[in-house]
């Protein structure tokens, strides 16, 4: 291991100026965030840093960036991590294989050696922890050595600047979010068709589908608006699960529900969607203890690259017209 030298007082701020310098430049969440999480291991002279985010809705903790390491992911409430997010604490140890809280398994599997750990809890605005800043092994002239206060102090500069970043890109994204079903609302189409969509159209086919819920009105008129929300977020649930990694599912409005999918021809796209018409009929929506039953009608077309995003929707929500015109609970596409 090639031993890293320590920073004068001079050469130390020298680095912090760079690196805000850097960040002014610096547009985008991944690159700040990396950005942030290097200062921090110049701050600390650790041989690794990692800034963690705790993701509550799957239970677990993973590595938004971990300088030297693969992206990590963790079941929620373990190791040194899940203590320091757990217990909004701030942990410093320098003997790592004597605290129960360590898991060395991961050392073992690698051959690499912890000899010392500094954790932050990383909290928002309001004090909540979200996540937590981890710099591994502290570094002198002469190898490793010990964390300590002064580590501390710096590296929670490091940690309030990742909370800020980090809380200002969940806001960003929840604002892209449809409240109830959990999937992007139309603030979320045009960011995820510009980023990752429009530039992949004219070198490969893809496609949008438009299904609508039949005769949505009888469920809320029948078993009430609660009813109706117990359905919107059943039928998410079924376009989620189906699309995966292939796309990306958006509640355009109401019972309304559009679906891009990359690198997708129509006529493939079209026997997705009928695939996803059998599913949503085949299944069973619960509202407390009542079943329902539902079926969906889908427009299929091809994604125009000369065509803005909004002129695309208009142009598939025509073949979902059809399909409902037709009789409902049918596929209507494009070029079939």
């Amino acid at each position: 291991m090639e031993n890293k030298r320590v920073l004068n007082a001079e050469e130390l701020l020298e680095k912090i100026f760079s690196f805000m310098n850097e960040m002014v430049d610096t547009k985008d969440f991944s690159s700040t965030i990396l950005l942030l999480t290097e200062l921090g291991r110049t701050l600390a002279n650790s041989e690794r840093a990692s800034f963690w985010y705790w993701d509550r809705a799957k239970k677990q903790y993973w590595t938004l960036v971990a300088l030297d390491s693969p992206r990590i992911v963790v079941p929620e409430g373990s190791g040194i991590v899940g203590a320091s997010i757990e217990n909004n604490e701030t942990i410093l140890i320098n003997n790592p294989y004597q605290d129960e809280r360590f898991n060395p398994e991961v050392d073992k599997e690698t051959g690499y050696q912890t000899r010392s750990i500094l954790c932050i809890p990383v909290t928002n605005s309001r004090g909540e922890v979200i996540g937590a800043y981890q710099a591994i092994n502290k570094m002198d002239d002469k190898g490793y050595w010990y964390f300590d206060e002064r580590d501390q102090r710096r590296l929670t500069m490091a940690a309030v600047f990742c909370g800020k970043t980090l809380e200002s890109q969940m806001l960003y994204s929840e604002s892209q979010l449809d409240q109830l079903t959990g999937l992007k609302n139309r603030r979320g189409y045009y960011e995820y068709y510009e980023k990752n969509i429009h530039p992949y159209l004219l070198r490969q086919s893809c496609s949008v589908v438009m299904g609508d819920i039949d005769f949505f009105k009888r469920v809320n008129d029948t078993y009430g608006h609660n009813a109706g929300d117990a359905v919107l977020k059943c039928i998410a649930a079924i376009l989620r699960n189906a699309v995966g990694d292939s796309g990306e599912v958006i509640r355009w409005g109401g019972e309304e529900f559009v679906i891009l999918l990359r690198g997708c021809a129509v006529s493939e796209a079209a026997v997705f969607a009928e695939q996803i018409r059998k599913n949503v009929e085949s299944s069973i929506c619960y509202f407390e203890d009542i079943p329902i039953r539902v079926t969906m009608s889908f427009g299929v077309k091809a994604l125009d690259p000369h065509l803005a995003p909004e002129e695309n929707v208009k142009d598939v929500d025509e073949k979902l017209y059809e399909a409902k015109t037709s009789g409902r609970n049918r596929v209507v596409a494009d070029e079939l």
